[in-house]
């Protein structure tokens, strides 16, 4: 991804290239869930409280493969998801979730400047440019400082559990690859979900 690119010698070229990073997408899921260094993993996760607000840091490790290079230099838009939820736990009932939220983002590749691009959803769409995958890869992972819930949403005589999990999907893509992938599922790859007792 990091070197020289050639534009597409023809229609011809370049439809070739679309199948077969069709053909890349379809086979994916059934070959990717056999390698776990394919998935993303949760490296540290904690929180923080200040003020009464229960702040989460988290930092997932996303695997820097051949594929996803290929299919972001192909067009393709990657997404990228940061779930938490936090659960009031109950002795003879199922746990009751108190909150659900989701940190979306979305990274591309811009040919024209040459750089990736990672854009916040979840933060009314700011942006930022990367010159490598590694690190855009690595600013993608990293939430900091991520305000989950407030203390007045606690009761004092509960025990309550956060857990968050990470997942990696496939988004947008050129109209080539949408007439050649129609058939298929969009694949993604997501962590195990990593649980503890939130802090009181």
């Amino acid at each position: 991804m990091n070197g020289s690119r050639k534009s597409g010698g023809g229609f011809a070229a370049a439809l070739a290239r679309a199948f077969a990073l069709a053909m890349l997408l379809i086979c994916a899921p059934p070959l990717l869930s056999a390698a776990e260094s394919t998935s993303p993993d949760i490296a540290s996760a904690y929180v923080t409280v200040r003020d009464g607000v229960y702040l989460l840091n988290v930092q997932t490790v996303y695997p820097l493969t051949e594929d996803i290079s290929r299919a972001l230099d192909d067009g393709v838009t990657l997404n990228f998801d940061l779930q938490a939820q936090v659960l009031k736990q109950r002795r003879f009932w199922y746990d009751a979730t108190l909150v659900d939220v989701i940190v979306r983002r979305e990274l591309s590749w811009h040919a024209v400047s040459e750089r990736f691009v990672l854009k916040d959803i979840s933060a009314g769409g700011s942006q930022q440019l990367f010159m490598t995958l590694e690190e855009a890869l690595e600013a993608v992972g990293s939430v900091q400082d991520w305000p989950v819930i407030v203390e007045p949403q606690l009761d004092p005589d509960s025990a309550y559990q956060i857990s968050v999990r990470a997942e990696m999907r496939r988004g947008r893509m050129p109209d080539a690859l949408r007439m050649l992938v129609f058939w298929s599922d969009a694949w993604s790859r997501a962590s195990d979900w990593r649980e503890w007792a939130l802090p009181r």
